[in-house]
């Protein structure tokens, strides 16, 4: 028996205090963000086609 797990992305834009939460069901989309620290930036590109040319900051 296999469990499904899905991965929560929660974006946020502490400028406008606008926050978005995507699930995610596919595990190799989330790999990116493995192994990254505080404060690291990553290019999202593998996200998706609405995420091309964006790059995200981990804050926690």
């Amino acid at each position: 028996m296999t469990a499904l797990t899905s991965r929560l992305l929660n974006i946020a834009n502490p400028a406008t205090g606008c926050q978005k939460t995507i699930d995610f069901d596919d595990e190799r989309k989330t790999r990116i963000f493995y192994d990254k620290r505080i404060s690291a930036e990553v290019a999202v590109d593998s996200l998706g086609d609405e995420f091309k040319g964006y790059v995200f900051r981990i804050t926690g």
